[in-house]
């Protein structure tokens, strides 16, 4: 089923990429309809020995006992998300995202099962103003305050998206 409307995307990962070879390790995605979801992935045994930071595990509070424990297998998170996709564009505020989606991919010998966009073309092409996304931004914060956490970072995008697509309507 194709969706019209935009979903949010946004990655957790085992390291930021200047720490070291990082993986993804928790992946949410929220529509603009209020639907969301979100998946800790458990690491292929190709990720194994690849780097993990304390100081992103203290941000994301996911440590690697909890991805063995309740974490899901890769291939099961990436049909998942696809099928939770449907036809909607996806958007993230970071590159880093597309970046740990073809990892995952990479990691399972997928293509890409959709594209990432940049969120802030995405507010551009709409004629946002600064003032505006700020204000959206900031009630979406005040709103959904937790950081760190997909899902509640792709929350607070859709949140942010539905926002400003309100002061369209009116």
């Amino acid at each position: 089923m194709a969706h019209t409307i935009p979903a949010l995307i946004d990655f957790e990962a085992s390291c930021l990429p200047e720490h070291g070879q990082s993986y993804p390790i928790e992946v949410a995605i929220a529509r603009t309809d209020g639907e969301s979801r979100a998946w800790m992935i458990r690491p292929l045994e190709a990720w194994k020995h690849w780097d993990w930071s304390e100081e992103a595990e203290a941000l994301h509070g996911i440590s690697r006992a909890m991805l063995e424990c309740d974490g899901l297998p890769a291939a099961q998170v990436l049909a998942e998300m696809t099928e939770f996709v449907g036809g909607c564009a996806v958007y993230s505020d970071a590159e880093l995202d597309e970046y740990w989606l073809e990892v995952l991919c990479q990691g399972l010998h997928a293509s890409l099962p959709f594209p990432i966009r940049y969120l802030g073309e995405w507010m551009m092409s709409r004629g946002y103003t600064r003032p505006q996304v700020v204000a959206a931004l900031e009630q979406a914060k005040t709103l959904l305050p937790k950081e760190h956490l997909a899902r509640e970072d792709a929350k607070r995008l859709a949140m942010v998206v539905r926002l400003l697509m309100e002061t369209e309507a009116a």
